[in-house]
């Protein structure tokens, strides 16, 4: 059954980060493939985050206590359809609330293509958005080998909208998706532009412990689903009327929240990327001094060709993040450097993982959030202390170590890595020196979607 949304009070979720298999790579090396499945799915009750005084609840970190199950009435361990579904159906008539569904796509020919649904214009990046932001949208885009990028925004009425909450099962005006967390069809056309491509999971999906953060003793929360951390992918895109076929690899997420980001996230990192037949994804978001400044780490590793989950944490005893290498952001009008490498560490006894993202110096994406902020907006901003918002999405080569229980794997590969700002504060200095890449003539989308149409804040 389909709901259509329905105005109400505040409800559910959202959170920063997601998945997939970029692309083979050479210089793999591994020894013993008989891995056990290693999922960090509950840390003890000291562990990451703080507990509230009733009920064994944890805040500003993933929930992972009994309690913090039962409050989202999720199974341990164990992630069910109505989890991608629509979760905000109730609260959608608040502005604050958001929500959406990512896929992305690597072609074995180098086309990419991102889908993704949307609740709100802004994604979350924009304080107090007000009535004018909470439209529903899709970005669909297919860029060719070359970087050429075809397609876009696609904005629609409420009535072009409807969503299941038992399942993953959307319309947005001509686009469709569906899927039972194995199998998804992404369809539809706008203009010149289309894709029908069907995604089948190769691991098993992830959640990290309930997949929410709540905020302070707040019922503020984001939340992300990864459905499909990496998959194959076969159908067809259209360009310029052309359809042509597509065989490759994606992946599939879901996130969504009650409150925008601005008002809980100092900033964030969130990557991922292939080394052979392993997918890794690796995540970090620091909060807001009034959340204890608390860091929120992801770090999945999972075997594509024994569909084994080798790694799932996101405890930050276990998982740490490092940025280094600042460098001149090569995006117009970016006033300071960004760190160009971020190196995740995973330690757990015995059992071990680095896993390395690097800058190549492509840039798929950058965009900057409320530029011509109205009033409302700004004086959340200034009460914030935001100067400025940025996301950002590069290209990058990637460095697998990995040693867990009989696993040794050491190798290169590729992936993306993304970067939001809520506020530059926590950016390097600007150095002065020249940016060694440059901005494709016309941008990848990341996960958020190209730049607005003129006119449109946010």
């Amino acid at each position: 059954m389909h709901e259509g949304p329905a105005p109400s009070r505040r409800a559910f979720l959202r959170d920063a980060a997601t998945a997939g298999l970029i692309a083979a790579a050479p210089g793999l090396v591994v020894t013993a493939c008989t891995p056990p499945t290693r999922t960090e799915a509950a840390p003890d009750s000291t562990g990451p985050g703080r507990t509230r005084a009733a009920g064994d609840l944890t805040s500003n970190a993933y929930g992972h206590s009994n309690a913090d199950h039962a409050r989202g009435n999720l199974r341990r361990d164990i992630v069910e359809a109505w989890e991608d579904g629509f979760r905000t159906a109730a609260g959608n008539g608040d502005p604050n609330v958001f929500e959406g569904w990512h896929s992305a796509f690597t072609g074995d020919d180098g086309t990419t293509v991102s889908f993704a649904l949307s609740t709100r214009l802004d994604d979350g990046f924009v304080p107090d958005p007000g009535e004018a932001g909470r439209r529903p949208k899709a970005t669909v885009t297919v860029t060719d080998p070359d970087g050429t990028t075809h397609g876009g925004v696609h904005t629609c009425a409420w009535n072009e909208f409807a969503g299941a909450k038992d399942r993953c099962d959307l319309r947005l005006g001509p686009f469709t998706c569906a899927g039972d967390l194995k199998t998804y069809r992404m369809k539809g056309r706008s203009g010149d532009v289309g894709v029908d491509l069907t995604l089948t999971g190769l691991v098993p999906p992830f959640r990290p412990g309930t997949g929410i953060v709540y905020l302070g003793d707040t019922e503020d929360h984001f939340g992300w689903l990864c459905a499909v951390p990496s998959g194959t992918a076969a159908g067809t895109v259209t360009v310029g009327g052309r359809e042509r076929p597509f065989t490759g690899r994606g992946h599939h997420d879901h996130t969504w929240g009650n409150r925008p980001f601005p008002y809980s996230v100092e900033h964030w990192r969130w990557a991922r990327g292939s080394v052979g037949q392993y997918s890794v994804i690796g995540s970090e978001l620091r909060l807001r001094n009034e959340y204890d400044s608390a860091v929120v780490p992801v770090f999945l590793v999972d075997d594509t060709r024994s569909r084994r989950r080798l790694v799932g944490a996101f405890d930050p005893r276990t998982v740490t993040a490092t940025e280094s290498d600042p460098r001149p952001h090569p995006g117009d009008g970016y006033p300071k450097d960004y760190y160009s490498k971020v190196h995740w560490m995973y330690r757990d006894g015995d059992d071990r993982a680095d896993f390395t993202f690097t800058d190549t110096d492509h840039l798929i994406f950058t965009r900057q959030y409320v530029t011509d902020p109205a009033q409302p907006q700004k004086a959340a901003l200034d009460r914030l202390g935001i100067d400025e918002t940025w996301y950002t999405r590069y290209a990058t080569t990637n460095d697998l170590h990995l040693s867990v229980a009989a696993t040794r794997v050491s190798g290169t590969g590729t992936g993306a890595l993304e970067a939001a700002q809520f506020g530059l504060a926590t950016a390097p200095p600007k150095s002065g020196r020249t940016p060694t890449g440059s901005s494709p003539a016309t941008p990848t989308p990341g996960r958020h979607g190209p730049p607005a149409p003129a006119g449109r804040r946010g």
